[in-house]
């Protein structure tokens, strides 16, 4: 809910338009820079200097940013010289410095060529978070300080990542958390659209450091890029567009520093075909848990499964046969394999895990309307000469689990075999 005490959100913002209504403005652009946009004094100087073309023009201008280049790793690691176990709470303090440093200095070099912008923390710009450290997420936002500062023609440059609860402890919302700050502001000041600037050129149809023949995607549908970002393209948060599809603001992912080719996230049309195979999406952080079940009742192996859950595990592919082992894979950066020990250590459960595995998904629409998807997929995994370990499959997404080292042959094979090197209309 994006409601202040008393006025709504569009209130607010229709009172400012009507302070500015002889000048009628182009309008409101709410734009976030990530981390790799400001990873320099130079690229800092950059985005100000575009910043500051926008406002000459007239616009209205909210900058979410993200921590400069690697410091929320370095902040990390920092936390880890004194404890192998930051405390939670104590590690969202630290790390929340990093966006706070990337507003204040960008407003700084704003200021540098003459365009008076001001610097807020999550918390100054009125977005109230809920949630544990490390997972806070966004419950409400009182844009009126934003509004404020605009109407004294300023940028607002906002740090992402970050908010308070109601009794005042500040909570970041996870990595890629900017992301879904700049759509949470767009929404709450009732723009239309929210600009995610990086540094590619907008959405691709695989990793380009992998598929040197990747081609754009000018548009693309909220449901589709949260299975992207999802399953292994880095350029939005999952979370933001799910965000972006319950408030209707399209997202338009730009590179920071260049022209070129912009993806629309947003409301598509469906096509007449019925189908589209939209990219391939990859992961190399996949892990494989094996319970063994034999001699175990179904409840201990219920129970089993349970403690695992419990303990934070998160199952995304899951086979239980009649007859065989409990399988589930994990995504996770870290090995699993200690985790596990310690949640069954006290049960007499024999497992495994298989941290040597990642996964590849063609991602599109109504990929079971048509067979063919499917039988091409499990074609191209046959010809790398392994047994899959695990499979799924949904209208938007088909995905194989594979072992790490055959990820980058196996996307190559796929994005070349649904044609995704060919521009759309000549895809088959």
């Amino acid at each position: 809910m994006f409601t202040t005490n008393g006025a709504s959100v569009n209130n607010c913002f229709e009172e400012y338009e009507s302070d500015l209504s002889e000048r009628r403005p182009p309008g409101l652009l709410v734009r976030k820079y990530g981390g790799s946009s400001l990873a320099t004094p130079e690229l800092v100087g950059g985005v100000a200097a575009e910043l500051a073309a926008l406002t000459g023009a007239g616009n209205r201008v909210v900058a979410v940013v993200s921590a400069l280049g690697d410091t929320t790793d370095r902040l990390i690691a920092l936390a880890r010289r004194f404890t192998d176990r930051p405390d939670p709470r104590e590690l969202d303090q630290l790390m929340a410095t990093g966006e706070q440093t990337a507003a204040a200095v960008l407003s700084l070099a704003l200021a540098r060529r003459d365009v008076k912008a001001v610097s807020l923390s999550g918390d100054q710009a009125g977005i109230e978070v809920t949630g544990e450290p490390g997972a806070g997420v966004i419950a409400a936002i009182d844009p009126s300080r934003i509004v404020d500062r605009m109407r004294e023609h300023q940028v607002v440059g906002v740090a992402g990542f970050q908010g308070r609860d109601v009794h005042g402890e500040l909570l970041t919302l996870g990595r890629g958390g900017s992301d879904t700050t700049a759509v949470a502001l767009a929404a709450a000041l009732g723009s239309p659209e929210c600009e995610i600037c990086t540094d590619v050129h907008g959405v691709r149809t695989a990793d380009p450091r992998i598929v040197p023949d990747t081609r754009p995607v000018p548009a693309i549908s909220y449901e589709a890029m949260i299975e992207l970002a999802r399953y292994g393209a880095r350029v939005l948060h999952p979370r933001s567009v799910v965000l972006a599809g319950q408030r209707g603001v399209t997202v338009r992912v730009r590179h920071s520093a260049h022209g070129g080719p912009v993806t629309a996230v947003g409301a598509v049309a469906p096509l007449e075909r019925g189908y589209e195979v939209i990219g391939i999406a990859h992961d190399r952080d996949v892990r494989l848990v094996r319970i063994e079940t034999a001699g175990l009742s179904p409840e201990a192996t219920a129970g089993a499964l349970a403690r695992l859950t419990g303990g934070g595990l998160k199952p995304d592919v899951l086979s239980w046969p009649d007859h065989g082992d409990l399988r589930f894979t994990v995504r996770s950066a870290a090995p699993l394999a200690g985790r596990v020990r310690a949640l069954l250590g006290d049960l007499n459960v024999g497992w495994t895990v298989d941290d040597d595995l990642g996964s590849v998904s063609v991602i599109g629409t109504g990929l079971l309307d048509q067979p063919g998807c499917l039988a091409e997929v499990v074609r191209i995994v046959g010809e790398l000469g392994v047994t899959v370990p695990a499979m799924v499959t949904s209208p938007s997404r088909l995905t194989a689990v594979l072992p790490t080292g055959l990820l980058d042959t196996a996307v190559r094979a796929l994005h070349g075999s649904f044609g995704l090197n060919l521009p759309a209309e000549a895809r088959s």
